[in-house]
C-alpha cells in the first residue's frame, strides 16, 4: 500500500493499493480496456483492506462516450463492489459534463487541469466521503472530484485507488 498525505486541504488521504507496475497495471488495464470485470472482486477485496473509515463510497465518473463504448463505468463497478464490502452505502455523487475529454487524451498540462465534474446532488449532515478511481497519475482528477463533492456539502473527503503511478524526480528524467 502506498499511501499520500495530500498537501492541499481538499483531500484529506489518497491510499493506493500498488504501484502502477506489472501485475496490477495488468490488472487496472484489462478492468478497462478488456472487459474483464471479474478482476472487480479481486481488487475490491483488496481496497477494502485499506480503506479509510466513511460513511459513503463514491467515485470519478467516467466521461459519457466511455461509459457507453465499454458498458460500464469501471471506478463505479469497483465504488459499488467496496460499499458492498465495507457495509456502507455507494451513492453517485458526480457527473462528468458532456464532452469532456478523457485524462487519457490530454497532455500533462491539460490532466493537471483534470475533468469537469458536477454535483449529482447536495450531501446533508457533512459526511466523509471515500472516493474512488482506478489509477492516480497527476492526482488532477480526484482534487477535481473531491472539490466538487467538498462543495456538494461533504466533510471530509479520502481518495482510494487500485494503483498508483510511480513520479519520476525530474533529475532523473
Amino acid at each position: 500500500m502506498a499511501e499520500s498525505q495530500v498537501d492541499d486541504a481538499v483531500l484529506a488521504s489518497l491510499r493506493a493499493v500498488w504501484t502502477h507496475s506489472g501485475t496490477a497495471a495488468e490488472w487496472v488495464r484489462q478492468l478497462k480496456y478488456s472487459d474483464r470485470t471479474a478482476a472487480v472482486t479481486v481488487l475490491a477485496d483488496a481496497m477494502a483492506a485499506i480503506a479509510a473509515p466513511a460513511d459513503v463510497v463514491t467515485w470519478c465518473p467516467a466521461t459519457p462516450a466511455a461509459r457507453r463504448e465499454r458498458g460500464y463505468d469501471q471506478s463505479e463497478l469497483l465504488a459499488r463492489a467496496l460499499a458492498h464490502r465495507l457495509g456502507i452505502p455507494a451513492r453517485r455523487l458526480l457527473r462528468r459534463e458532456r464532452g469532456d475529454r478523457p485524462q487519457t487524451q490530454r497532455d500533462r498540462a491539460g490532466r493537471l487541469v483534470g475533468p469537469r465534474l458536477r454535483p449529482a446532488g447536495k450531501l446533508l449532515h457533512r459526511p466523509t466521503v471515500l472516493l474512488i478511481d482506478y489509477v492516480a497519475t497527476t492526482g488532477a482528477t480526484l482534487r477535481s472530484a473531491a472539490t466538487v463533492i467538498r462543495r456538494s456539502g461533504a466533510g471530509c473527503v479520502h481518495g482510494l485507488v487500485v494503483t498508483q503511478a510511480l513520479r519520476i524526480r525530474p533529475d532523473t528524467a
